[in-house]
């Protein structure tokens, strides 16, 4: 099946700004008032009271996913960077920017999948009212870093 030369130009310019508006929103800050989720999910923990069998199988679970994620990032990082190579370049080429934005978005994909897989093995450790106290700390907005600032200096 051959595409019409029209239609194919709007598949890939369409691909072309999808990619653009998909890389501004992938940017990942790096300030302080966004710690990393790995970070995060410690601090989190950290406040559970967990028993040593508990701390034990956490340890166990993060372990056992620690190569999968580390590749999964890795993967996004490496997905991200082509993708803003061929933004960057003279000529970008919709298509491929197309390409890149679908190869980047399935890779956080599956990062976001593995993920949630590691949440619900970390879910299932825990009591109840851990669970829930481990999901409000997850789900709390990160705080602030520069709140406060003025008032420190004074």
């Amino acid at each position: 099946m051959r595409l019409d030369p029209h239609r194919a130009a709007a598949i890939c310019a369409f691909g072309f700004a999808f990619a653009a508006t998909g890389l501004a929103q992938d940017a990942t800050p790096s300030t302080a008032a966004h710690p990393s989720l790995r970070h995060r999910l410690h601090e989190c923990l950290a406040i559970l009271d967990l028993t040593d069998g508990q701390e034990t199988d956490v340890e166990n679970v993060l372990a056992a996913a620690k190569p999968t994620v580390q590749s999964d990032v890795a993967a996004v990082k490496a997905a991200r960077q082509t993708l803003k190579t061929d933004l960057e370049a003279a000529s970008p080429n919709a298509c491929a920017v197309g390409a890149d934005a679908l190869a980047l978005k399935s890779a956080r994909e599956t990062l976001r999948a593995e993920r949630q897989t590691i949440l619900s093995q970390l879910l299932a450790i825990l009591r109840p009212d851990q669970q829930s106290r481990l999901q409000g700390c997850l789900d709390a907005p990160f705080p602030d870093a520069t709140a406060g600032a003025d008032e420190s200096s004074d």
